[in-house]
C-alpha cells in the first residue's frame, strides 16, 4: 500500500486510530477523524493528536466520504450506518492492524515475523508470556496490539530480525487483506461480541481470518478440545496445524500431564520434548495459555530450559485474577478483564473458597445461564452493578443465591465488605463490558483496586 499524500478518513478516536493518525501525518497524508462522542468527552485524546489532523466530534457528517481510504476503530461494526455509506461509495475500509502490517512490510521489503494471538479469552496473558519466553532467547522482540501499544508505534523501529508478538481481536481480523503471521494462535472461541458480529458464524469466520494468508512455512495453533474451533473449515488452511490440550494426550502437538507438572511436545521433525514447569498463575485456563506460549517458543527454537524458567516465574497480568488485598481474612481479586460470561466462568473455576461475585456493566447479548451451576456451587452472594443489572437479575433471580442490586462498583465493594467472612473471596469478574461507567476494563480494574485499598 502506498500511503503518501492520501486523504485518510478515520471513524472513532480510539487509541489505535490516534497513534495511526499521528504516524500518517508525518508522511504527508491528510487525516480527518469523525467521532460520535462530544469534544468534551474525548479532550484528553484530542490533545495528543498532531495539530494537522482535522476532526469533528458529536456526530458524523458526510465529509469522510471524500476519503481515499477509511480506517475504522476496531469496535465499530460493519452494520454501522456510516460504514454502510462508505461501502456504498466503494471506499476501502481498514483497521490499524492491516495498515501497520503493510507499512512495515513495505519498509522491510519482506514479510515481518509475527506471532499473532487471538481467542475469546486468554489473549493478553498468552501474548505477555510469549513475549517473555521469546525475549529470554532473542534480543529484538516487540509485544504490541491489544495488549497495550498499537503496532504502528513500532513501525519505524522494526528491523528484519525483529520478532513481533501481537494480541489481535476478531474486530481487527474482520477486514484484513495481506496480514500474515508466521504463527497464528486461536486459543478458544465462545459466545462473545455478538452485538458486533450479529451471530456466532460471523464471529468464527472473523477469527478464522488469522490464517487467511498463511503458507506452508507457517503454523496455526488450535485448541484440540474446542467445539467451535472444530467448526472451522480446515481444508482451506495451507499452514501446518498444531494442536494443544490440557485434557487430552495427543498423538501430535503439545499437551499437559497434571499429575507430574509436565508438558509434552511431539510434532513432525521437531525433537520430542518434556518440560517440567511449576506455574504460579491459577486455573486450568492458564495451563492452556502456558501450553500455547511454550509451543510458540518451541516452534521458534527457544531452548526448553528458557521456557521452563520463564513459565515457572510468570505471575500473570494486571486485571486478570489479580490479587489486590487480604483484609480481615477476606481476599479481594480483580478480574476486570473478564468482559464475557465464559471468562467469568473460568474465574469461578479457579477458586475453591466461597465467593462474593461482582457482576455487571454493559450487556453484550450472551446469556448468563452458563454461570448458574458454578454459582450454585461456589458463590454465596451476587452483587450487581451497571446497565446490565436487570438483565442479569431476571436470569439469576431464582437460583437460590442472594442478589444485591448495588448500581455502582463502590457500593458493591462496600456491601461485600459487610457480608464477607474470613476465608472468603470478593471477586470482581463482571462478565460484561465496562463502557457504561468506565473508560475501559483497565479503568474499572484500577477503580476497584483503589476502592479496596481504601477500605
Amino acid at each position: 500500500m502506498e500511503l503518501k499524500n492520501k486523504k485518510v478518513g478515520m471513524i472513532g478516536l480510539g487509541i489505535s486510530n490516534l497513534y495511526l493518525a499521528n504516524y500518517l501525518t508525518k508522511y504527508g497524508n491528510k487525516v480527518f477523524i469523525t467521532e460520535e462522542l462530544s469534544e468534551d468527552k474525548v479532550k484528553d485524546k484530542l490533545c495528543l493528536l498532531d495539530r494537522s489532523v482535522e476532526f469533528e466530534c458529536g456526530g458524523h457528517s458526510d465529509k469522510i466520504l471524500k476519503s481515499d481510504i477509511v480506517v475504522r476503530s476496531p469496535g465499530i461494526p460493519y452494520h454501522n450506518e456510516l460504514i454502510k455509506k462508505i461501502l456504498n461509495e466503494n471506499i476501502p475500509i481498514y483497521t490499524e492492524l492491516e495498515i501497520s502490517f503493510q507499512i512495515i512490510k513495505s519498509k522491510l521489503k519482506m514479510i515481518p515475523k509475527i506471532i499473532a494471538i487471538t481467542g475469546t479469552n486468554g489473549k493478553t496473558t498468552t501474548t505477555a508470556l510469549v513475549g517473555k519466553i521469546l525475549s529470554s532467547f532473542y534480543s529484538d522482540v516487540v509485544v504490541a496490539g491489544n495488549i497495550g501499544t498499537p503496532l504502528i508505534e513500532f513501525a519505524d523501529k522494526i528491523k528484519n530480525d525483529t520478532i513481533i508478538v501481537l494480541e489481535v481481536s476478531s474486530y481487527q481480523l474482520e477486514d484484513i487483506r495481506e496480514f500474515k503471521p508466521h504463527i497464528g494462535c486461536i486459543l478458544n472461541i465462545t459466545e462473545d461480541h455478538l452485538e458486533h458480529h450479529l451471530n456466532m458464524e460471523n464471529y468464527i469466520l472473523a477469527k478464522s481470518k488469522i490464517f487467511l494468508n498463511q503458507t506452508k512455512e507457517d503454523f496455526i495453533i488450535f485448541k484440540y478440545d474446542d467445539e467451535n474451533i472444530k467448526k472451522i473449515n480446515k481444508r482451506s488452511i495451507e499452514s501446518s496445524v498444531v494442536y494443544f490440550s490440557s485434557k487430552t494426550k495427543l498423538k501430535e502437538g503439545i499437551w499437559w500431564e497434571k499429575d507430574n507438572n509436565r508438558i509434552f511436545f511431539k510434532y513432525k521433525k521437531f525433537p520430542e520434548l518434556e518440560l517440567i514447569v511449576f506455574p504460579k498463575i491459577p486455573g486450568e485456563h492458564n495451563i492452556e495459555n502456558i501450553l500455547v506460549s511454550s509451543l510458540c517458543g518451541l516452534l521458534l527454537n527457544v531452548p526448553e530450559k528458557n521456557i521452563e524458567k520463564v513459565v515457572s516465574e510468570f505471575q500473570g497480568i494486571e486485571h486478570r485474577l489479580e490479587f489486590v488485598r487480604e483484609l480481615d481474612g477476606v481476599v479481594y481479586i480483580n478480574d476486570s478483564k473478564s468482559t464475557n460470561v465464559d471468562s467469568t466462568l473460568t474465574a469461578l473455576k479457579s477458586f475453591s473458597s466461597p465467593i462474593h461475585l461482582i457482576l455487571g456493566g454493559r450487556d453484550k447479548g450472551a446469556p448468563y445461564s452458563p454461570l448458574i451451576p458454578f454459582i450454585k456451587q461456589k458463590v454465596k452472594t451476587i452483587l450487581l452493578i451497571g446497565e446490565a443489572t436487570e438483565v442479569i437479575y431476571k436470569q439469576l433471580q431464582d437460583i437460590g443465591v442472594k442478589i444485591y442490586k448495588c448500581e455502582t462498583l463502590e457500593n458493591a465493594v462496600l456491601q461485600a465488605k459487610k457480608i464477607a467472612k474470613k476465608g472468603e473471596i470478593v471477586l470482581l469478574s463482571p462478565a460484561c463490558a465496562s463502557f457504561d461507567q468506565f473508560k475501559n476494563f483497565e479503568h474499572r480494574g484500577r477503580v476497584f483496586k483503589e476502592i479496596v485499598n481504601k477500605l
